[in-house]
């Protein structure tokens, strides 16, 4: 649960810099010292990967995302790491939520046994991530026991207690798993984005609505920039799904009204509407690289 700093890794920041100043960053090789040299100077016997694919990931092609997962399993290997990679869907938000407090909400709110049906996507990736990760460290000895291990963590509030014991390691404040809600600031302002014509959602550009939500704050355009955890975005609507206009596509929380103008016009437009549904979802998981 940490990043590069100068005791883990301290070479890495000196490299991205490297890396952004001479537009190597989708470089494979680049991405995998990045991304490994975190991973093994923690020390690990095993290490389960989530790689993204599609309209809101790094590698937005399937091939270059798995290109990437080989490569990362392959780097882990030789070190004597066990290593899988989960390449997993981002062709739509995962889930409910987006933007930093929205995700924990809804996280809480899954190991509470109280998330929406819209949260199932980040349930069942999670669920899967976990399982795959007790079945390398020998904890069971198939992903079908796995699975249901895991599950029944969630279902018996023992998930939810070890969250409990995290926070309290980093000194947050642990009374949030018992109200979730808390971590809404009443003060923030919110938009209801409606879609502007009738059809099918037929594809979402989900780096757009990323995007959109670190220009008010969300995340950080400049490494220097802070992040407002308040902001974020409430999905309502999913792809394949069937919608009229004036129906809402979701809700945006904001802080000031040029955030609005700004942010709101982005994620209507990440919506396309068609009069056609399309012919296949994509599926959660796209494929496991071992």
């Amino acid at each position: 649960m940490a990043g590069q700093t100068d005791q883990i890794a301290p070479a890495d920041k000196k490299l991205y810099a490297l890396r952004d100043a001479t537009a190597t960053v989708p470089y494979i090789p680049l991405i995998v010292a990045s991304i490994m040299s975190k991973k093994l100077a923690e020390g690990l016997d095993a290490l389960v990967l989530d790689v993204k694919t599609g309209s809101g990931a790094f590698m937005q092609s399937l091939e270059d995302s798995q290109k990437l997962s080989h490569a990362l399993v392959q780097t882990g290997t030789k070190f004597g790491v066990k290593a899988q990679a989960v390449v997993s869907d981002m062709n739509q938000p995962l889930g409910q939520f987006v933007g930093n407090a929205h995700e924990i909400y809804e996280c809480i709110k899954i190991l509470r046994g109280e998330a929406d049906e819209r949260a199932k996507s980040t349930t069942e990736l999670s669920v899967e991530l976990s399982a795959r990760m007790l079945l390398l460290s020998g904890v069971v000895d198939s992903i079908e026991s796995a699975r249901a291990l895991v599950e029944s963590k969630i279902s018996n509030g023992e998930a939810l207690e070890r969250l409990r014991k995290n926070i309290g390691c980093q000194n947050g404040d642990q009374s949030v798993c018992d109200e979730p809600e808390k971590l809404f600031e009443k003060s923030i302002k919110k938009h209801e984005i409606k879609a502007a014509r009738s059809g099918f959602i037929s594809a979402i550009d989900t780096l757009a609505i990323g995007n959109a939500l670190s220009e008010i704050g969300g995340g950080r355009v400049r490494a220097e920039d802070k992040v407002d955890h308040a902001v974020g975005f409430e999905c309502m609507t999913q792809l394949g799904k069937k919608i009229s206009a004036g129906d809402p596509i979701g809700v945006l929380s904001y802080r000031a009204e040029a955030h609005l103008e700004i942010a709101g016009t982005k994620i209507a437009d990440a919506y396309i509407v068609d009069e056609q549904a399309p012919l296949n979802n994509p599926p959660l998981i796209h494929d496991v690289i071992s």
